[in-house]
């Protein structure tokens, strides 16, 4: 069944009731929104629907017999706008107590960046605010490209969402994110009571996290930053398109006051202790919140972190090739670990940041024993990943050469130059140069950037020690880097990934800081297009956890303990965002993204807890559900199973870039 107007369109199957097709007659790509093969609209727990076509959407229903529920699904187009209704009645003679595991509506949105002809504009990524009764998902195509597909709800409340997630579809890493899952929240339903959510679906040139309301976005709530340091003032904001009455905000179990001006109210908070502080707030009985973290002082995050890596992190055995190095931790068994085997979980690549805020933390507060950790790491990564020689970096220990990873470079590069701000032994400038040289020349650094390439500081050092050989062979590779980055427009490669949004950060970076070594403004051009791009995979949802982060579905099966898919935010490359708008500050583009480039730094901070350990990231969905569609697909890792989110991983082992880039940026280390 197709139905459609002027400014959407949709397609139902007449036996299930799904949601097949949602696609903007004007689009010139003629992209479907949603995943091909999926079940968009499918109510967990029931089965068997029964359609009836309408002249513009169609009713469906079904029962669950077990628990004696009714389900009613009206669908309908109008004026350009879809909207799915959702009424599930208790038919029971005694109450029903829902949890958030017994009811979610399956929304898989084409999050899926296999390749594919146009990827950038045949693909979307999904931004998802769960407010309770102020919920929306926008999802935007990589390209930057709007309009937008934008759904508000417009009835009842969402307190919550997971993934359900078909391992057996994964063919490139990050390539598959799995079904939204929207979940009502924990609720008692009376006999004859019934949960009601209606979901209004659009396109539009407006995203929900804007200021901009209108009769299906009524109601927003936001702080100027969502993570502040202890002590220091956010200020608050309700805005509403409705003439409210009453209104209580509650923090702390105390009231806060406001001042109101229309339909407008701010307020002010502060706190002087340390944590997460969940803002309630209710409007003439519509209720939503927003979710805010008190850091300690960057400077005591570091230092503590630092010790926690010599004492708890570093591998001590002389017998062993390992000795010296930085391993993952285990937090839940209190015990390091490492595999050869599983890459990510080796004694290099990422966990090269552990030496890098050790040597941090040294410029700060000195510590003869941290001193000495980081000694015998260096001995380690001397021996085992570095060849001091021709500037090679490699991927496991024994300077083995069976994979060659481009990452590796840029993060060997800054863990010298730290090195060299922590000692200002010239050896040290001269390996960060050399490691850089050798990426360019021979680590596949013609086709893509890689995190972590602090160009405009090396250069800038090594002309002040007057390395001009070095500098002016590192320029030159640099800048022609950057001339066939030009020459490519807007073409983007990455050996591992099929689209992030580092991918478009990742050039912005190099581009800008080819800007401040060179003074030539054509590096320049090319960064309002890749923002864009970036932008696309971020939103401002007034939680600390994901606010301004990009959304990343694959790091906690890579870096983490839970090897689970699912959306894992913060995760340290979210820094790279950081960066980005931190150069583009520096390079003119406007304050907005100094502001911008804070927010993403503290926000990532919340990864560190008082004792030093780091997780490598926080899990965002309630739940992440990993099954196999097909009976044949084997993978040894990413098992079928459930793995519950809302919450940090054990393993410490990739993240503490995030750290050094706060250390960075925002102190004067």
């Amino acid at each position: 069944m197709k139905f459609e107007d002027k400014k959407i369109v949709i397609e139902i199957d007449e036996a299930s009731g799904y949601t097949t097709a949602i696609c903007n007659p004007d689009d010139e790509f003629g992209m479907n929104w949603m995943l091909e093969r999926s079940d968009w609209g499918r109510v967990e727990g029931f089965d068997n629907y029964r359609v009836e076509a309408l002249d513009n959407g169609a009713d469906i229903y079904s029962d669950d017999e077990r628990k004696k529920l009714s389900l009613k699904i009206e669908k309908r187009i109008a004026d350009g706008v879809y909207t799915e209704s959702y009424r599930i009645t208790n038919n029971a003679q005694s109450e029903v107590f829902f949890t958030k595991d017994d009811i979610g509506i399956h929304f898989p949105y084409n999050c899926t960046f296999e390749n594919k002809k146009n990827l950038h504009d045949n693909s979307c990524v999904t931004s998802i605010w769960c407010g309770g009764d102020i919920a929306w998902m926008c999802a935007a195509k990589p390209s930057g490209a709007s309009p937008y597909l934008v759904c508000n709800l417009t009835q009842g409340s969402v307190e919550d969402y997971s993934i359900s997630y078909d391992v057996s579809r994964v063919k490139v890493g990050a390539s598959y994110r799995g079904d939204i899952v929207l979940v009502p929240g924990e609720q008692v339903l009376s006999p004859n009571e019934s949960i009601e959510l209606t979901f209004a679906f659009r396109f539009t040139n407006i995203k929900p996290d804007t200021e901009v309301l209108d009769k299906y976005n009524r109601l927003r709530v936001c702080a100027d930053r969502y993570s502040v340091f202890a002590g220091e003032k956010i200020n608050c904001k309700l805005d509403s398109i409705d003439d409210w009455k009453e209104l209580e905000i509650i923090c702390d179990g105390k009231s806060v006051d406001y001042v109101r001006n229309g339909n407008t109210a701010e307020w002010s908070l502060s706190f002087d202790t340390t944590g997460e502080r969940v803002v309630f707030v209710n409007v003439d009985g519509k209720k939503t919140f927003m979710k805010l973290n008190i850091l300690s002082s960057i400077e005591e995050i570091l230092v503590k972190r630092a010790k926690f890596i010599c004492e708890k992190q570093q591998y001590i055995n002389e017998s062993s090739c390992l000795d010296g190095a930085y391993l993952i931790y285990d937090r839940a068994t209190d015990s390091k670990f490492y595999s050869e085997s599983f890459r990510d979980s080796n004694a290099a690549r990422e966990r090269i940041s552990m030496g890098v805020v050790v040597a941090q933390a040294l410029q700060k507060k000195p510590d003869d024993k941290m001193m000495d950790s980081l000694k015998r790491h260096r001995a380690f990564v001397e021996r085992e990943l570095f060849d001091t020689d021709t500037g090679v970096v490699y991927d496991e220990v024994r300077k083995n050469a069976r994979f060659s990873r481009a990452y590796n470079y840029p993060w060997m590069s800054v863990y010298y130059l730290e090195w060299y701000l922590l000692t200002r032994e010239v050896k040290c400038l001269e390996n960060s140069a050399k490691i850089m040289i050798a990426y360019y020349e021979h680590a596949n650094g013609g086709r893509q950037e890689s995190p972590c390439m602090r160009l405009f500081e090396l250069c800038t050092l090594l002309e002040k020690e007057k390395l001009t050989e070095l500098l002016d062979k590192l320029k030159s590779l640099v800048i022609a880097h950057a001339d066939r980055v030009i020459a490519n427009g807007s073409k983007c490669f990455s050996e591992e990934v099929a689209c992030t949004q580092f991918m478009f950060n990742g050039k912005i970076n190099m581009l800008t800081q080819i800007y401040l070594i060179s003074g030539d403004e054509k590096y320049l051009e090319f960064v309002p297009e890749f923002i864009k791009r970036s932008d696309a995979f971020c939103a401002d949802q007034p939680d600390y956890h994901v606010n301004n982060l990009a959304v990343r579905y694959w790091d906690l099966y890579w870096f983490g303990k839970m090897k689970t898919y699912g959306d894992t935010q913060p995760q340290w490359l979210t820094c790279l965002s950081a960066e980005t708008y931190d150069f583009m500050y520096k390079t003119g583009f406007g304050e907005e993204y100094s502001k911008r480039s804070k927010a993403v730094l503290l926000n990532n901070l919340c990864v560190y807890t008082e004792d030093g350990f780091a997780s490598a990231g926080y899990l965002v969905p309630y739940k992440v559900v990993q099954y196999t569609s097909d009976p044949n697909h084997k993978n040894a890792y990413m098992k079928p199973g459930i793995a519950y989110g809302k919450r940090l991983d054990d393993y410490a082992n990739d993240q503490d870039w995030s750290l050094y880039y706060a250390t960075k940026l925002l102190t004067n280390i």
